[in-house]
C-alpha cells in the first residue's frame, strides 16, 4: 500500500509540473572528444555537479552505488577500503580517471576510491562497458571519468561550503575560479575528518578519518595554441581494524599532475601533447610496510575532420614503478608500457558508428590488440536504438606478478562483450531506455594452491559470463526531475556455476527532486538483492534511502540538510563489517 500511495504520488506531481527543454551533456569518454550523450552510442550516466552537491557521500563510491548496474563492497564506513563492481565485472575490470588520467593502482590495479572527496567535482561521467580501445588496461566493465571543478566563464567566481553532522563529522569546500578571454585560474580546497564507528561488527572501537584534497588548474592561449597545467591532490590519515580486531592506522596520498599542450594546426586538424605523472601512497604507522605507485606517462593526440566523419590518433609512452615493503613479500618493479590506437566516427544520415582499435606492448605481460565496434540508428521521433561488440582487457596488477603467490609469467585478463540498447523519448519530459549486455571473461587471474596449507601462486585459469538487462525511466519538468532505474544480471563463474562474491542479481534504483519555491527537497532509493561473500555467507538484501533539503535564504546563500540511511537499515556490504547507521548533517552554502 505504501508503494502504490507513493507512485501515485509521484504521478499527480509529474502531471502537475510542466515539462521543460532539457539541453543534452556534452561527454568525453565515450569518444575522447566532446559528444552529445545521446551519440555516445553506449550506456552512459552523468552524475552532474547538483547531485554531487545534495549528497550525503563521503567518497564517490557513496555516490556510484545509487546508479543502476553499480555495486559497491565496503570493509566499514568512511576511508575502510571498497570495491566497485560494474555490471559484474571486478574491481580492478573498471578504470577509473581524473580528467582523463587513469589513476588505477600499480600493486592492486583498482582506484583508492574511498579517498576521492567528491567536494571538488564538477561531474562524473560513467561508461558501462569495455573501452580499452580508447583508455587501456583495465576498461573491462566500464570506466569512471572524474571531473574536477575549473573555472566557469564568469571573470570571477567563488563558492565555499561548511557542513557537520553524525559521528563528529565536519566537511568544508572553497572554490575560486577566475577566466578571461585568453587565460584561466581555478583553486579548489576540500577537509573533511569523522571520527568514524566500528568497522568490524565484533568490535566497539570507532575508526576515524581525515581527507585534505585540492585541485590547481592554470592556462592560456596564444593564438592557435591552448597550454595548461594542473595538479589533484588527495591525502590523510586513515585508521582501521586488522584481521584480529587490533587498531591500526595508514597515511595515504593520491595526486594527478599534467602539463599539456593544445594546437589547432588548421581547421580540420587538432593536436594536443600531455604529460602526466600519477601517485598512489599508502604508508602505515605500525610499522614499516609501505606500498608506492609512481606512473609518468606522455601521450599524443591528435583529432581530425574528414568532412562529417573523424579521426582520432594517439600514441602513448609510460613508465610505472611501483615498490611494496611489507611483512610476506616485497619487490621493486620498474616497467615501460608503449601504447598506439585509433578510432574512426562515422555519421551518414541517420546511421553513425564508431570503430577502434588499442595496441599495447607491456613489458613483463607483452603484447595485446583489442578492437570495438560500435552502431547506431536514430529512427526519428525521439528513438535510437545502438548496438557494440568489443574485445578490452587488463595487464596483471605486480602484486599478481611479484607479490605473494606472484607469477611473472602471467598474461592479460580478456573479454569479449556485446550489448544492444534503445532509447525512446516521449515528448521533452520523459525518457525510456533498455541495455541487453553479455560480457565474456577469459584468462582471470587466480590464486591456486598447490601445497597445503598456504603454498601457491597466481595462475590465468578463471573464466567468467556475464549477461544482463538494464532497463531506465527518466522524467525531468520545471520542477521535478526523476529516475528509475533496474538491473538484472546473472555474474557466473563458469568453471564452478556459482554466483560471483558481493554481486546481486538484481537491483533497483531511484532519484527524486523537486524545486518548491526557495526549497529544493529530494532524495535516493536503493534496493540490492541478496549477495554471497567469502565463506560460504549469503548476504542479506537491503532498501537504502537518503533524503535532503536546501532552503536558499538569498541569491548567493543556501542552508541544506542530509539525512543518510534514513528507515536506520541494517545491512552488510561485506561479511562482518558494519555500515552507516542513520546519520544527520546541516550546512551552509555560498556561491556566486
Amino acid at each position: 500500500m505504501k508503494n502504490s500511495t507513493l507512485f501515485l504520488a509521484l504521478a499527480a506531481a509529474m502531471t502537475s509540473a510542466h515539462a521543460a527543454d532539457t539541453l543534452e551533456p556534452l561527454v568525453v569518454t565515450a569518444t575522447g572528444y566532446p559528444v552529445e550523450l545521446d551519440d555516445s552510442l553506449a550506456s552512459m550516466e552523468v552524475i552532474t555537479a547538483e547531485e554531487i552537491q545534495r549528497s550525503a557521500a563521503t567518497d564517490i563510491a557513496d555516490l556510484l552505488k545509487f546508479r543502476a548496474g553499480l555495486e559497491i563492497g565496503r570493509n566499514g564506513g568512511p576511508g575502510q577500503a571498497t570495491s566497485l563492481f560494474i555490471r559484474g565485472t571486478e574491481s580492478d575490470h573498471n578504470l577509473v580517471m581524473i580528467d582523463g588520467v587513469p589513476i588505477n593502482s600499480g600493486s592492486v590495479g583498482s582506484a583508492a576510491l574511498q579517498h576521492i572527496d567528491p567536494q571538488n567535482i564538477e561531474r562524473i561521467e560513467i561508461y558501462k562497458g569495455p573501452r580499452s580501445t580508447l583508455w587501456g588496461s583495465g576498461a573491462i566493465g566500464g570506466v569512471i571519468n572524474i571531473i574536477t571543478r575549473k573555472a566557469g566563464s564568469e571573470k570571477l567566481s567563488f563558492s565555499g561550503t561548511l557542513e557537520g553532522g553524525s559521528d563528529n563529522t565536519w566537511k568544508a569546500n572553497a572554490h575560486l575560479g577566475h577566466a578571461a578571454d585568453n587565460h584561466r585560474l581555478s583553486a579548489s580546497l576540500s577537509f573533511q575528518k569523522t571520527d568514524g564507528f566500528p568497522p568490524l561488527a565484533a568490535s566497539s572501537i570507532d575508526r576515524g578519518y581525515e581527507n585534505t584534497s585540492f585541485d590547481l588548474a592554470a592556462g592560456f592561449d596564444a593564438g592557435i595554441h591552448r597550454f595548461d597545467v594542473s595538479h589533484w591532490q588527495t591525502q590523510g590519515n586513515n585508521e582501521y581494524l586488522d584481521y584480529f580486531g587490533n587498531p591500526l592506522d595508514q597515511d595515504f596520498l593520491n595526486s594527478r599532475s599534467s602539463l599539456s599542450w593544445e594546437a589547432a594546426f588548421t581547421d580540420n586538424w587538432t593536436s594536443t601533447l600531455e604529460l602526466a605523472h600519477v601517485r598512489d601512497h599508502i604508508d602505515q604507522n605500525q610499522s614499516s610496510d609501505a606500498v608506492h605507485t609512481d606512473r609518468t606517462e606522455l601521450a599524443w593526440r591528435n583529432r581530425i575532420a574528414l568532412g562529417q566523419d573523424q579521426a582520432l590518433l594517439g600514441v602513448k609512452a609510460g613508465n610505472e614503478d611501483v615498490t611494496l615493503d611489507g611483512a610476506f613479500s616485497s619487490y621493486d618493479t620498474d616497467t615501460d608500457i608503449l601504447e598506439v590506437w585509433g578510432q574512426y566516427d562515422l555519421s551518414r544520415g541517420a546511421h553513425h558508428a564508431i570503430a577502434g582499435l588499442r595496441y599495447l606492448d607491456h613489458e613483463d605481460a607483452g603484447s595485446k590488440l583489442t578492437w570495438s565496434l560500435n552502431y547506431g540508428y536514430d529512427f526519428g521521433q525521439g528513438t535510437r536504438a545502438w548496438a557494440s561488440a568489443a574485445t578490452a582487457f587488463r595487464v596483471p596488477s605486480a602484486n599478481e606478478r611479484f607479490g605473494f603467490g606472484g607469477n611473472p609469467d602471467l598474461e592479460p585478463e580478456e573479454s569479449t562483450s556485446y550489448e544492444l540498447g534503445l532509447k525512446h523519448r516521449l515528448g521533452n519530459a520523459h525518457e525510456l531506455s533498455a541495455s541487453l549486455y553479455r560480457n565474456d571473461i577469459d584468462n582471470m587471474i587466480q590464486w591456486v594452491l598447490v601445497t597445503p596449507p598456504f603454498i601457491g601462486y597466481n595462475q590465468n585459469v578463471a573464466e567468467v559470463r556475464i549477461d544482463g538487462l538494464e532497463l531506465g525511466y527518466d522524467y525531468s519538468g520545471e520542477a521535478l526531475a526523476l529516475h528509475l532505474g533496474g538491473n538484472w544480471q546473472d555474474p557466473e563463474d563458469r568453471g564452478t556455476g556459482e554466483r560471483l562474491l558481493r554481486r546481486a542479481k538484481h537491483s533497483f534504483n531511484a532519484r527524486l527532486s523537486y524545486r518548491w519555491g526557495a526549497w529544493t527537497l529530494g532524495g535516493d532509493l536503493l534496493y540490492a538483492g541478496n549477495r554471497k561473500d567469502f565463506g560460504g555467507v549469503t548476504l542479506d538484501s537491503y532498501t537504502l534511502v537518503n533524503l535532503d533539503a536546501a532552503y536558499r535564504l538569498s541569491p548567493h546563500w543556501q542552508i541544506f540538510a542530509k539525512l543518510e540511511n534514513a528507515f536506520d537499515e541494517d545491512y552488510e556490504l561485506a561479511s562482518g563489517y558494519n555500515t552507516q547507521e542513520r546519520a544527520g548533517f546541516l550546512g551552509i552554502r555560498y556561491q556566486r
